[in-house]
């Protein structure tokens, strides 16, 4: 599966998770969005940087995602949790396809190509 001329933004804390989902991404064609540790930083880069489609923790440090995913929401960017804790429950979180950690490269890439393209 190609993700190429995509932009996807990273949204993920863990230094080594962040540079594997880098490179899992970039070798299906995307350029990659930061990756941004934490929400300060990935709404700057919302801000600064045209994104099209964007995997995101829930849980960043001492922070969650929240107003990340809503702010990707508001943006009409679809986007992907990537987490190894439970789904957001219906507090106000964003509805979104979850990706469970450790993921497969795979379902990781189809995951973000259904989102880019839902008749995939």
């Amino acid at each position: 599966m190609s993700l190429t001329s995509h932009r996807v933004l990273i949204v993920e804390d863990e230094f080594l998770i962040a540079m594997d989902l880098t490179d899992i991404i970039r070798d299906a064609g995307a350029l990659v969005v930061g990756p941004a540790a934490t929400v300060r930083e990935a709404l700057n880069l919302l801000e600064d940087q045209v994104v099209h489609a964007a995997v995101v923790d829930i849980n960043l440090g001492e922070e969650n995602s929240l107003a990340v995913a809503l702010a990707l929401e508001n943006s009409g960017i679809p986007f992907v949790y990537h987490t190894a804790h439970e789904a957001p429950g219906t507090l106000g979180w964003p509805v979104a396809p979850i990706v469970r950690k450790p993921s497969i490269p795979t379902a990781l890439i189809s995951a973000i190509s259904t989102l880019l393209d839902p008749s995939h």
